[in-house]
């Protein structure tokens, strides 16, 4: 029966993970970097960072030279989001209607950082950066 239930958690792994490639593929993303602890998704023309459970997103980096430059200068540029105090407030207001309509229902609705605008979509609502500190 464990094993069992071991071979079904490794099946679902298995499929979680070729949903979250099928995912990127749909959306144009050809590959990832990982830097400096984030993933970098990497499509033709540009490089965004996945920084679950925020989102900052502004912040896109098109590819002159080749992909690793774009990340770098992309992280550069996440600098500020990633060492952040955040101050967590719920979105309300009717011009943040797209943006409420990203949160994973049921559960929390997203909220927004009042220092550096990013959100937070996920249940947890990191303190610094991305962690929960």
């Amino acid at each position: 029966m464990k094993d069992d239930l071991n071979e079904q958690l490794e099946l679902l792994r298995r499929t979680v993970a070729d949903l979250e490639k099928a995912s990127r593929q749909a959306l144009g993303f050809v590959r990832t970097i990982q830097y400096m602890g984030i993933t970098f998704n990497i499509s033709k023309r540009f490089v965004i960072a996945d920084l679950s459970p925020i989102a900052f997103f502004h912040l896109i980096e098109h590819i002159d030279d080749n992909a690793e430059s774009a990340v770098f200068r992309l992280y550069e540029r996440l600098s500020p989001l990633l060492t952040c105090r955040h101050q967590w407030t719920l979105l309300k207001r009717e011009e943040d209607r797209q943006i409420r309509s990203l949160g994973i229902n049921p559960g929390p609705p997203p909220h927004i950082c009042r220092r550096c605008t990013a959100y937070a979509l996920g249940e947890s609502l990191p303190t610094i950066g991305r962690t929960l500190a």
